[in-house]
C-alpha cells in the first residue's frame, strides 16, 4: 500500500442538553477537551488532528481551543456527522480518519496507532476495538468507504452512524482483538454525558493528574481496580446512554431498486398468506414454483398467481425476490438455485432445519449482494415491539432472566388436516417443536444476547406417535449474563404462549392469547402496558414483508433478521438436541466475532 495520509477527527459540538457545553467544562483548570487534545497527540502515526464542529455560532469557540492547542479545525454541517466527516477528510487531503468524540477524553492514542498499522496491514473500510472501555477506543475508517456511506444514506441526522457500515454488508468492517487483558474492559463506559460522568473524570483527574504527564490506559485501569468506588459514580448512566444511543442508531438508506415481482417456492397456508400480504403492498406479480408433486392442490384462484414448474421458467419472468416457505429440510437447496436470480430472498424460520450448509449459503449470498430475510414473524408482534419499547424508555437495568413458555395441542393446530403429515410433525422434513417454534429462541438472543452455553432436555410422550420432538426445554446462558429458560411443546390444550422478562428493576409479563403485556418498574404498581383485544393476527406478518422488501430496496445485507444473525438461534436449537443426547452443557461455538 503507498503512502496514507492520515488524520484524527474529534468530534464535538456545544449543543448538550444533559450537560451543557460539557467540552468546556474544567478539570485541573483546564477545559476537558484540552486534555483529550494532549491525549492524542501521543499518537505516532496521525499526519494531522483536526477538530471537527459545526457551522452554527455556538461552536465558534471550540475553533478558538483549536487554534491554541496548535491542531487544525474545520466548520461544517450541524446535524449530517458523516458528511462533516467527509468534507473534512476532503479539505485537510486525507486518506484515512480516525475518528472520536470529543466526549472521551480518555481516548487511547497508543490503540490509534494500532488501528493505522491494521488498516495498512488489511485495508479494511472500518476498524473497531470494542472490548476496551467504551470512550477509549477510536474508529478507523478508509475515506474511500466514507464517502460511499455519505451517497447511500438517506437522513441528514446521522449523530449516530456505526450502522451504516455495518448493516449494510457492504463494507470490511474488522474487531481488532486487545491482547492486554488488563484493558479489555467492554462494559466500562468512560464517556462524558451527564453529570455524575463529569465527576467519574473529576475522580480520576484527582487521582492520577500531574502537570506535562499524561497518565496511561494502565494507570486508569489500575486506579479503578484499587478504588471500585469510583466507578459507581457513574454506573448508573450506563443504561440510559445505551437505550438512547440503540434509538438513534437505525440507518437510513435510500432506496435503490423497486420490488415489483416475487417469486414463491411452497405454496401452503403460510405461503398463501405471504402471496395475500405481497398483493396489499402492492407486489402484484407472483410466481409460483410448483413441482405438482406430493401434496399438490389447485391453489384459489383468486390468489391470481403465475404457476410454473421450472427453474428455467422462474428466470424468464425475472422476479425481484423469493419467498421460500417449503418444508425446513428444503431450505437451503431452494435458496441456493433462487439467489442465482433474485435480490432477496425471504425465508420462512428456521433458516434451516441444520446447521450443515448454512454457513456456504450466507457466503454465496454475500458475495452475490443478495439481501436475506428470515421470517420471524412473531418478531413483529405488538407484544414484541411493545417490550422492546418499555425497556428502553425505562430504567429497568440489565435483563436477569427471560421465561418463555408455549404450548399448543398439535392435532388441534391444523384439525383440517393429519398432523402426522405436516412438516412440523416430520422428521424428514425438518420438525419438532423447537424448530418449529424457534421465535422464542430468536426473541431470547433478541432481548438478551448472544449465547455462551445451552442445557436441553427432551421429554418423551407417546401420545402423539412422532419421531420429533414434542416437548423441549433450554436454558440459555448468554454473554451479557442473563438467563433464559425455553418451553415449547405440541401437547397443552388449550394452547398458551406466554413470558416473563426480569430486569433489575423490574419486569414485563405477556400474553399472546389475551393480547396483553403487563409490567412493573421499581416500587410502582404493575400496569397495563399494552391491550388490544382486537388485534389483527395478520398484520405482524404484513409489517414482516413489508421490512423485508424495504431491506431488498434499501440493499441492507446486515440486519437482525439475515442469514447470517439467523444461524445464532438455529445454533442455540443445535446445542438443546446435544445437550439432550449427552446430558451435559453444550458451549456455543463461534469462529466470528460479533459486535452491537
Amino acid at each position: 500500500m503507498n503512502e496514507v495520509k492520515v488524520g484524527y477527527l474529534i468530534i464535538g459540538r456545544l449543543k448538550s442538553t444533559r450537560l451543557p457545553k460539557k467540552l468546556l467544562l474544567e478539570i485541573q483548570e483546564k477545559p476537558i477537551i484540552t486534555h483529550m487534545i494532549d491525549r492524542l497527540k501521543l499518537a505516532k502515526k496521525v499526519d494531522n488532528i483536526v477538530l471537527c464542529t459545526s457551522t452554527n455560532p455556538q461552536d465558534k469557540p471550540l475553533g478558538k481551543i483549536a487554534q491554541d492547542n496548535n491542531i487544525n479545525y474545520y466548520f461544517g454541517d450541524p446535524d449530517d456527522v458523516l458528511l462533516r466527516m467527509l468534507n473534512t477528510a476532503d479539505e485537510f487531503n486525507l486518506d484515512y480518519i480516525l475518528t472520536i468524540t470529543a466526549d472521551c477524553p480518555f481516548a487511547d492514542p497508543v490503540y490509534a496507532d494500532k488501528i493505522i498499522e491494521k488498516y495498512i496491514e488489511t485495508d479494511a473500510d472500518l476498524i473497531r476495538q470494542f472490548d476496551l472501555p467504551h470512550g477509549a477506543f477510536s474508529y478507523g475508517i478508509k475515506v474511500e468507504a466514507l464517502r460511499k456511506v455519505v451517497e447511500l444514506k438517506d437522513s441528514s441526522d446521522t449523530e449516530v452512524w456505526g450502522r451504516y457500515f455495518t448493516d449494510t454488508g457492504l463494507f470490511n468492517v474488522l474487531d481488532v482483538d486487545v491482547e492486554n487483558s488488563h484493558h479489555n474492559r467492554p462494559g466500562l463506559r468512560m464517556t462524558l454525558d451527564y453529570p455524575e460522568d463529569f465527576e467519574f473524570f473529576k475522580a480520576i483527574f484527582d487521582n492520577l493528574y500531574l502537570e506535562n504527564r499524561i497518565f496511561s490506559l494502565t494507570d486508569i485501569l489500575t486506579l479503578l481496580d484499587k478504588k471500585p468506588e469510583i466507578i459507581k459514580i457513574n454506573q448508573s448512566c450506563g443504561q440510559k446512554f445505551k437505550k438512547r444511543f440503540i434509538a438513534q442508531s437505525e440507518p437510513k438508506l435510500k432506496r435503490v431498486s423497486r420490488v415489483s415481482s416475487a417469486l414463491i417456492i411452497g405454496v401452503g397456508l403460510i405461503g398463501q398468506r405471504h402471496i395475500r400480504n405481497l398483493k396489499h403492498i402492492g407486489i402484484n406479480k407472483i410466481i409460483a414454483l410448483r413441482s405438482k408433486k406430493g401434496h399438490y392442490q389447485k391453489l384459489p384462484k383468486e390468489l391470481g398467481v403465475i404457476e410454473i414448474d421450472s427453474w428455467e421458467a422462474a428466470c424468464r419472468h425475472q422476479p425481484d425476490v423469493a419467498i421460500i416457505s417449503n418444508s425446513s429440510n428444503l431450505h437451503l437447496e431452494v435458496a441456493v438455485e433462487a439467489a442465482k436470480q433474485v435480490k432477496g430472498i425471504f425465508i420462512e424460520k428456521p433458516l434451516s432445519h441444520t446447521l450443515d450448509g448454512c454457513q456456504e449459503l450466507i457466503k454465496q449470498l454475500q458475495s452475490d449482494t443478495v439481501v436475506s430475510f428470515v421470517g420471524f414473524n412473531m418478531m413483529f408482534h405488538p407484544i414484541v415491539k411493545n417490550i422492546i419499547k418499555y425497556s428502553n424508555e425505562n430504567d429497568l437495568g440489565n435483563i436477569i432472566n427471560i421465561q418463555c413458555q408455549v404450548g399448543q395441542w398439535l392435532p388441534d393446530w391444523h384439525p383440517y388436516e393429519d398432523y402426522k403429515n405436516t412438516y412440523y410433525a416430520r422428521k424428514d422434513l425438518g420438525g419438532g417443536v423447537a424448530l418449529t417454534m424457534i421465535d422464542e429462541v430468536h426473541l431470547a438472543l433478541e432481548l438478551a444476547g448472544l449465547p455462551l452455553h445451552v442445557y436441553g432436555e427432551i421429554s418423551k410422550y407417546e401420545k402423539l406417535d412422532l419421531d420429533v420432538d414434542v416437548c423441549s426445554d433450554m436454558t440459555i446462558k448468554h454473554k451479557t449474563g442473563a438467563v433464559s429458560q425455553i418451553h415449547l411443546d405440541y401437547l397443552q390444550q388449550p394452547a398458551h404462549r406466554n413470558g416473563t422478562v426480569t430486569f433489575e428493576r423490574g419486569w414485563l409479563s405477556y400474553d399472546y392469547n389475551k393480547r396483553e403485556l403487563i409490567g412493573q418498574k421499581g416500587k410502582q404498581e404493575p400496569s397495563l402496558i399494552w391491550h388490544d383485544p382486537e388485534d389483527d393476527f395478520n398484520q405482524m406478518y404484513i409489517n414482516q414483508i413489508q421490512e423485508f422488501v424495504r431491506y431488498v430496496e434499501e440493499g441492507r445485507m446486515s440486519h437482525k433478521f439475515d442469514g447470517k444473525t439467523s444461524i445464532e438461534s438455529l445454533k442455540v436449537v443445535d446445542a438443546h438436541f446435544k445437550s439432550d443426547l449427552t446430558s451435559s452443557k453444550i458451549e456455543i461455538e463461534r469462529k466470528e466475532r460479533f459486535s452491537f
